[in-house]
């Protein structure tokens, strides 16, 4: 075993090739490190991406709700705005931030 250990080791080309590879894998810019986080912020970024399209597809049927519907609208008027019709009266609960 430490005959055939010392043959790979004399062996230039295996030398190169071994201290080539730790050189890409470890030492180089674009390391494996580099490449792992890479790939976990790309999911994360992906994860946003859809994320953000599902809002907008919220956003846009809310919008065609309170532009076609009059009770969404006085709805959302009320709710947002604090709006309230001559007869009525609003009382706004806010929670205390401790």
């Amino acid at each position: 075993m430490k005959k055939k250990l010392v043959h790979f080791i004399r062996n230039k080309y295996a030398l190169a090739t071994v201290i080539f590879v730790f050189w890409i894998m470890f030492v180089n810019d674009i390391d494996v490190f580099y490449m792992i986080r890479s790939r976990l912020e790309l999911r994360a970024l992906t994860e946003e991406v859809e994320a953000m399209k599902r809002k907008n597809i919220e956003a846009r049927q809310s919008l065609h709700d309170l532009s076609t519907n009059l009770a969404t609208l006085e709805r959302f008027a009320r709710e947002r705005y604090y709006m309230k019709r001559d007869n009525e009266e609003v009382f706004v609960f806010k929670e205390r931030s401790e």
